[in-house]
Parts: C-alpha cells; structure tokens; sequence
C-alpha cells in the first residue's frame, strides 16, 4: 500500500489533469459521463474538466492547476480571481468550481478560497473549494481503483532516467600529440688526426697537451659516487595523455540515491587510463602527509581493482535530484595506431541501473622533425626512415 505522503506527483499538466477527471468521477459517481472541456488552444472558460455528480442537477467544474514541484510555485490569489472570471462564462451555470493543484498546501491561499465562496454563495452564484495536492493524495488513498489506476498507468510511467555523457555527447573526439621524426643518411667521410694536424697546427699542439694530461692523471682515483642535488628536480610529460570530462545528468523525475557509475575502455584501443589523483611525493614539503590525506579522502574517481581499464566513480554526495548534473576528469592514453576506443558504462543505484555506451574518436596530432645521421663510409648508408613516437618532454 502507497502511503499517501509517498504518492509521487504528475511530471506534467496532462496527467495531472487526467488524474482529476478518473479521481472527482469517482468522487461524484459519474466516471461514465464526466469529461474534459474541449482541446488545446479553445476556450475552456476556467474549466479543465466538468460533470454532473449523481443526484445533482447542475454542472460542477474542476481548475487543474499543475504546478513545477521543484520550484516550490503555488497557486496565486491572481490565477484564483482570474480562472473564477472566465468560469462565471461556462455554459450551463456551474453550481461548484473546485481549484485542482499539485502545489502543496497553502492556508493563506485556502482562507482566501473559504472567503471567496461565502461571497459567491450570498451573491447566487457558484461555490468556490480548492484541494492542494496533500488534500488529493488522500482521496487518491481512499480509493482503491483510482490509486490501482494512478499507480499502473501514470505514476511511475516516466519515473527514473540518467544520461552519461562528454559533456552532452556520446562521442569525444582527442588529440594525442606525437613527433614523427624523418631519418636520413648522409656519407661524410671524416679526415684523419694526421690530416687534420696538417692542415691546422693549432690543433696539433691541443692534442699533443691533451696526451701528457692523460698521462700525469692516470693513476688518480676517481669518485664513483656523484654529490646528491637537493632539490623539485625534473619530470617528464607524455603529450599522449589526454583529458576527458564525464557529466552525469539525472534526467528523469525523482531523486537517486546511492548512486555509482563503472565506465570499461576498451583494452585493444587503449594503453592506459588514469584517475586523476596526484599526492606530493616532494620531501621539500613539510605538510606533504596531511596534503595527501585531504586529497585521499576526497577522491571520487578510482582506476578498478576488478576491471581492466575501468573507472569507478563513486560521489560522496549520494544524491543525484532530478537536473542535477555531476562532472568529473579522467585520463586516457590511448594506444599508437588507434582510430576509435569504445567505452561501455554502467549506472547502479539504490533502486535503478542502466549501461550504455560512449565513443571516444583518436585524431592525433603529428609534429615534425627532421634528423640528419652522419655516417663514415658507404656501406653505412640507409634508406630514408619515418619514426613515430610519443612526445615526451622533460619540464622542470
């Protein structure tokens, strides 16, 4: 049995309107003949739905006023004088005009309602009553077959939906930079120390002074173990590595708690992935521990301990209410050669689960080099060669 605290409201006006025509014929025992007024875009003259109760002889009108639940709007004084204007043109004369809404109960709004029906009552004309949506969740309760009908054909008819993508699209285009570097050979033939100390005799006093150096040095020992340099030093940066925003949109009609999402890439296409996590590992930093410590107990991304290449996204906030939205970074580097890695993602909550798929296409970019091996004789001469490789650089 759903209480009625736990009676999810209509997501839009339609349904909201249809409920009130299969609830108020219940009600007044006209499911047979109670109607809506017209179709979209004609004159209902502040009438959505209408219909005799049994044993009346008058016509009763009901106002649907479907409101944004999660806006928290109410029905206003305005829209309440406004419909009962445009009501008091319903052919036949209405003997009840009861406000509809899916706000919630407001007793500045209800008292106003109570003094406009007195008003109307002593001036002989139709009464005025208003359900806000607590009102109608209980009668939904009260009644079996509304509450069958409610819950199998609108209540949970669009209930839960999420969307997983590159920022609002399924495919992600990245741009791994890599040096194609272009080898040649050229034959230079190098002269002989003889030939060089002829030509220049400069050059043949240098080498003469470098030989008696070598000889004076020679029985020197030499230190083996070179001073250790205290400092950030150097890291290398692969231009492979490529950044990738996730967005994760709940984009159904009610909240989902304790939620995760796995997100597998596929290996054939992929060298490696990473979640983004960085910890000091400078001893220069006195605070480097409680650094890390903050950082760990802050991450929501991990690289999966059960899954090849695979990303876990787990959020300490484990809520996700509907238009929400959720963003997170990862890193991929993909494998050289790859045109496309196909990734397939799947959503867990409490109550609801969902896969999918999302493509990431490769388009690197080459940067080009060109190197010039010098070789002494002919038979070391090699044909014309293009490498590819990674960019890596070495950055302080």
């Amino acid at each position: 049995m759903i209480a009625p605290t736990y009676i999810q409201k209509p997501v839009n006006w339609q349904d909201f309107e249809s409920l009130c025509k299969k609830l108020w014929g219940e009600i007044w025992g006209c499911s047979d003949t109670i109607k809506k007024n017209g179709r979209s875009g004609q004159a209902q003259h502040g009438v959505d739905v209408y219909g005799i109760p049994k044993g009346e002889t008058m016509y009763y009108g009901i106002q649907c006023k479907g409101k944004d639940d999660y806006t928290q709007s109410q029905l206003t004084k305005d829209e309440i004088d406004s419909e009962i204007e445009k009501a008091k043109a319903f052919k036949p004369d209405l003997k009840l005009l009861i406000f509809a809404t899916s706000a919630n109960k407001d007793a500045v709004i209800e008292e106003y309602i109570r003094v406009k029906n007195i008003q109307h009552l002593q001036e002989g004309l139709f009464g005025v009553d208003v359900f806000s949506w607590e009102d109608i969740a209980d009668l939904i309760d009260e009644r079996k077959v509304v509450k069958d009908w409610y819950v199998r054909n609108i209540q949970y008819k669009t209930s839960t939906d999420i969307s997983i993508t590159f920022d609002g699209k399924t495919s992600k285009t990245i741009a791994p930079v890599y040096i194609r570097e272009r080898v040649k050979y050229k034959y230079t033939p190098k002269p002989t120390i003889e030939e060089l100390s002829l030509s220049n005799p400069l050059l043949s006093q240098y080498i003469q002074q470098l030989a008696a150096a070598k000889e004076l040095t020679k029985n020197i020992p030499v230190s083996i173990n070179p001073p250790m340099l205290f400092g950030r030093g150097q890291y290398k940066t692969n231009y492979t590595w490529c950044d990738i925003f996730i967005a994760i949109q709940n984009i159904g009609d009610i909240a989902i708690d304790d939620y995760k999402l796995y997100i597998q890439f596929d290996s054939a296409a992929t060298e490696d992935i990473d979640d983004c996590l960085r910890l000091i590992n400078d001893p220069l930093i006195g605070d480097r521990v409680h650094i890390n410590n903050q950082r760990l107990n802050a991450q929501e991304v991990f690289e999966s301990k059960d899954y090849t290449m695979a990303i876990e996204y787990i959020p300490k906030e484990r809520t996700l209410v509907p238009i929400d939205r959720k963003r997170f970074k990862i890193r991929i580097k993909p494998k050289q050669g790859a045109t496309e890695i196909n990734a397939t993602w799947l959503f867990v909550s409490r109550e609801f689960r969902k896969h999918g798929e999302l493509k990431v296409v490769i388009s690197p970019r080459y940067e080009d080099k060109e190197t010039i091996i010098e070789v002494e004789s002919e038979e070391q001469l090699k044909e014309e060669s293009i490498k590819i490789y990674p960019k890596i650089v070495e950055e302080k």
